[in-house]
């Protein structure tokens, strides 16, 4: 399995090259010809301050801290330090003067309204990410991993995820990723690691916390970027779909061919989730599912069951900053915004891109028109646009950075530009925008010759405006969330109830639980599916072993479909009206989830009796036969064994003790048996013949077969 690390496409600290350009940018107003005649105030300085002289604050986006009722901002720098400032006057919070972390920070911080959390650009010397937390005068409440900080420890690590944070049912949760190819969860309140799921590479993309269902479950939402770690693995990345507790419920994969990107990450971007056409949408940059070429570089949309609902066309370069969801044409609708870097010899210039919401279509780009802007800027996942409505047209505008002195602003509705910010900073995150009683505030974070500085300015007229993405992440707690997700929707997760008077909506089909107790799924052409279920006030429970009930007010069991699943389950809605309860087993070699309908409404109940390619199966975990008088299953300690009405039938004698395995059928169309460190314990040699699956029949015996049902391995008769 391969262990790189990603790096930023260009360095982050760019300090010694601008020290002597210091050429700062008058404020202007250039128009366009598609601008019309909207005119926005200039922005004036509010307040600056120093955060450290002779060092960067670069890739490591500010957050707005609520503090009662009396707000300040936060922001790190390359050194360490941790400063906080007063959002009005500029003035130091007390506490804050000698507040470090010991390293350099990278990544965006964030807060719960009264403490600031700070991820740590060290994985350190047991690639273990280090988050800290301070309360509000700056004093540190728990640091998760003391032991990595130590001084023979050099800061050669790198981290760019954000720690996110959602409630779990056990309080507060941080959730982020790291360079050393993990998803965490912690413990807000003492920084305890709860859970980790190992990725198949770096993980730079914040994660977002979202209750996706919409049921008052929170779920997280993460991708990154993957290598070729066995067989028939193809570059590229993943998006993964996590409950509060680190169970997986879903994911993707977005193939790569091209060997452009080799050397580093593909979905390095921050994902974001609000609701499209009535229902959740997840949005991310990545090199794309479909691309053949060095090329790809595509926003990708997927819904909340980790099907991709759209993919953009190819936009010209790395699309590594996250998506920002923002109501941009007035319409109170939400767009997508994609901010882009643009190679351009040694510069990196700024272009703009968006996306319509429905379709993924483009709407408008701003080309080579913001190319005078350029620089040597890095474009990584924490450096995405924020927004307003500045000019008070009732659509959001956006702030975009640019080369040292001039952070723009272009107007929502046509691009243009309405004003430039001359800020003499060079600006490599993803500034705070928030309202005064008369206009608009943006404090930004930065670094110029004399080092790291933080400075806030305002203007005169405008407002927040409505369905607008005023911090990195959406909001300071860098949920990734646009507004809120309503449902339920078309998904209801395991220990969820749908009660009486609720629905499930997808297009025209609709699931109620009618209020006279009966289970209804209809369709555009009527009736689909009924429990036949008639005492009022029921409701249906989508239980955690894999049934959909329908149970009385008084606690009696009124149905229950004839299903049994593993992992994470839940209650889909299609849209033809079928109902389909799906289970998602996620013990592979990468931990991704493979869901299957365990039952439907149109076909019944569905055996776990085949794996197709790709999907895998880990320690433990069971086959069965359709009948269900034959089982398979992987043991703990490699060994691969079938038992028909409890008669040995077959075992694949590939037994290690130390080595966890996992059984894979392939794309290549192999069946192997695999330790969790990647080495093979047994290959069935079944590559290169068209195999599509294997198979566990009524008999006892193990097919691996092609299409059209041909079979082209199978396991001997009856051990003795």
């Amino acid at each position: 399995m391969s262990t790189r690390t990603s790096r930023p496409t260009r360095p982050t600290s760019i300090l010694l090259l601008l020290a002597a350009v210091l050429v700062a940018v008058p404020v202007a107003l250039v128009r366009t010809p598609s601008a019309g005649a909207v005119v926005t105030p200039s922005f004036t300085q509010s307040w600056t301050q120093q955060i450290r002289p002779g060092a960067a604050v670069s890739t490591s986006s500010p957050v707005l801290v609520a503090n009662g009722g009396q707000p300040f901002v936060a922001a790190a720098d390359s050194t360490g330090s941790v400063r906080a400032y007063h959002l009005t006057t500029g003035a130091p919070v007390a506490g804050w003067g000698a507040t470090g972390v010991g390293f350099g920070v990278r990544a965006p911080l964030s807060s719960d309204g009264s403490n600031v959390y700070v991820p740590v650009a060290t994985d350190g010397i047991a690639r273990y990410p280090l988050y800290r937390k301070f309360n509000a005068a700056g004093g540190s409440v728990w640091s998760s991993n003391p032991s990595t900080v130590l001084p023979s420890s050099p800061a050669v690590g790198f981290l760019l995820s954000g720690l996110a944070l959602g409630p779990s049912p056990t309080g507060l949760r941080g959730f982020a990723g790291s360079s050393g190819q993990w998803v965490y969860g912690v413990d807000a309140a003492t920084g305890a690691q709860r859970w980790a799921a190992l990725n198949a590479d770096s993980t730079m993309a914040t994660p977002a916390v979202v209750d996706l269902y919409g049921t008052g479950a929170p779920v997280v939402v993460t991708s990154n970027d993957t290598s070729p770690a066995f067989a028939g693995d193809r570059a590229g990345g993943l998006l993964r779909i996590f409950t509060a507790d680190g169970t997986q419920i879903c994911s993707a994969t977005q193939f790569v061919n091209g060997l452009a990107y080799a050397a580093s990450g593909y979905n390095n971007s921050s994902p974001s989730v609000g609701t499209v056409d009535g229902r959740p949408l997840i949005v991310f940059g990545s090199t794309g599912p479909v691309q053949t070429g060095d090329g790809g570089n595509q926003v990708v949309a997927y819904d909340a069951d980790c099907t991709l609902r759209w993919a953009s066309p190819a936009l010209g370069a790395r699309v590594e900053p996250s998506p920002v969801l923002a109501d941009v044409t007035g319409t109170g609708t939400l767009d997508v915004v994609q901010l882009l870097g643009m190679p351009d010899g040694a510069s990196t210039y700024p272009r703009v891109v968006v996306l319509d919401g429905s379709t993924g279509a483009v709407t408008a780009d701003t080309g080579s028109a913001l190319r005078p802007y350029g620089a040597a800027l890095a474009y990584p996942s924490s450096m995405s646009v924020a927004t307003a409505d500045v000019n008070a047209d009732g659509a959001q505008d956006l702030f975009v950075p640019a080369k040292q002195g001039s952070f723009l602003v272009l107007d929502g509705r046509t691009l243009g530009i309405l004003t430039t910010i001359a800020t003499n900073l060079v600006v490599q995150n993803t500034p705070v925008v928030t309202a005064t009683p008369n206009g608009v505030r943006i404090t930004m974070a930065g670094y110029n010759g004399l080092g790291a500085q933080i400075s806030s300015y305002t203007t005169t007229g405008g407002t927040l405006g409505s369905l607008g993405w005023h911090h990195f992440g959406g909001n300071p707690q860098l949920t990734g969330v646009q507004g809120t997700v309503t449902g339920p929707t078309d998904q209801l997760l395991e220990g969820r109830w749908l009660s009486a008077g609720q629905s499930l909506r997808r297009g025209g089909a609709r699931l109620s639980m009618q209020t006279d107790g009966n289970l209804v799924a209809r369709s555009a052409t009527g009736v689909t599916f009924s429990t036949g279920t008639f005492v009022p006030g029921s409701g249906a429970l989508m239980h955690p072993n894999g049934t959909l009930d329908v149970w009385s007010p008084a606690g009696a069991l009124l149905w229950r479909s004839p299903s049994t699943g593993y992992g994470v389950e839940r209650l889909v809605l299609k849209a033809d009206g079928t109902v389909a309860v799906t289970s998602s087993d996620v013990a592979t070699v990468r931990q991704l989830a493979f869901p299957r309908d365990v039952w439907r409404s149109d076909r019944g109940a569905t055996p776990w009796n085949r794996l197709l390619n790709g999907e895998q199966l880990g320690a433990e975990r069971k086959l069965f036969s359709a009948d269900g008088t034959s089982v398979l299953t992987v043991q703990g300690d490699g060994n691969v064994v079938v038992f028909r009405l409890g008669r040995l039938m077959w075992q694949s004698t590939s037994r290690d003790p130390a080595l966890s395995p996992v059984l894979v059928m392939q794309s290549d169309g192999n069946l192997v048996v695999y330790s969790t460190t990647g080495r093979v314990l047994r290959s069935f040699g079944t590559f290169g013949k068209g195999a599509t699956q294997v198979v566990l029949g009524n008999d006892g015996v193990l097919r691996v077969q092609t299409a059209t049902g041909s079979t082209v391995w199978a396991s001997s008769g009856p051990v003795k």
